[in-house]
């Protein structure tokens, strides 16, 4: 019996054309296993919608074509259920889709989708929000924000708009709870992680887990305002955690209290400002199609 498969499509998200995307499913999708729709979001929140429909209409597969934000709504719809998250990579980043192993080039990706590799990861919440790549508190949330205004998208843009909010964002007094700890200092960011990156393979916390149960804190202390575009580039580098204003720790829950609103982003999209964050985890709780060759991998030499 051949499997249901509903893909979810973006039309404003990313740097990518849209219109090829259904061409190539037609082209290259499995049909000998598939049956397949085609459905576009209309809004914020419509991907949530679609995708809880679909669980409810008993689809094995839901594929979304879109970048971070869209992939956050359709996999917020999916958890805890039967049906498999899947992704065609539109956007600009794609954090989460990167880190499971899906290519850019779009054979590829429809090719994982032929091979339906399943597995299970984390889901991650902050307050009422679900996250599955990250959550950033502070200076990438802003960026995030000054990003989203922007009208062209793609690495260099996210770069110059890190490079240009370092004159504006000033760092925050916090109080942290976990695993009966607390700790107290003033932060530049903190970036709670289930993914190991923000996207365009830019690995914030290279050494996390989507399947460990537990979450990758990376701490970036307050530290001297000259000093933060060398940091940025630090961290596009991948060299950042041998910064003395970096550190790394593990839990499975945390509270974090803000002195002041601090900007709080989820898995790329700023949401708002808050002041008190509680973080938990979900282990396993959403079924996800792989590129097994390289997910499979990283786990072994994590």
């Amino acid at each position: 019996m051949k499997k249901r498969i509903l893909f979810i499509i973006n039309p404003v998200a990313g740097v990518r054309r849209k219109d090829r995307i259904p061409r190539a499913i037609n082209a290259w999708l499995d049909h000998d296993r598939y049956d397949y729709e085609v459905i576009y979001t209309e809004g914020r929140g419509h991907a949530t919608e679609i995708a809880q429909q679909a669980v409810k209409d008993k689809y094995d597969i839901v594929c979304v074509a879109g970048g971070d934000g869209s992939v956050n709504e359709v996999a917020t719809g999916l958890i805890g259920s039967e049906t498999c998250l899947a992704i065609i990579p539109a956007g600009s980043g794609n954090g989460l889709a990167r880190h499971l192993g899906y290519s850019i080039l779009m054979r590829s990706t429809i090719e994982i989708i032929n091979a339906h590799a399943v597995r299970e990861i984390d889901v991650c919440r902050v307050n009422n929000y679900y996250f599955f790549s990250l959550i950033g508190i502070g200076f990438d949330a802003y960026v995030a924000k000054v990003f989203s205004r922007e009208e062209t998208r793609g690495f260099l843009t996210y770069l110059w708009c890190s490079l240009k909010s370092v004159r504006s964002f000033e760092p925050f007094a916090y109080t942290m709870q976990y695993h009966g700890v607390e700790e107290k200092g003033k932060a530049f960011m903190i970036n709670i992680c289930n993914s190991n990156q923000y996207g365009y393979n830019v690995k914030v916390a290279p050494q996390a887990s989507l399947q460990d149960g537990m979450l990758d804190v990376v701490m970036v202390d307050a530290l001297p305002k000259w000093k933060i575009p060398f940091l940025v580039l630090r961290v596009f580098l991948q060299i950042h955690m041998k910064s003395k204003y970096v550190r790394l720790m593990k839990c499975s829950a945390m509270y974090v209290e803000a002195s002041r609103h601090a900007y709080l982003q989820v898995d790329g999209e700023t949401v708002h400002k808050d002041k008190d964050f509680h973080i938990s985890i979900l282990p396993k709780a959403l079924r996800v199609l792989v590129n097994a060759s390289r997910f499979d991998t990283d786990v072994e030499q994590k």
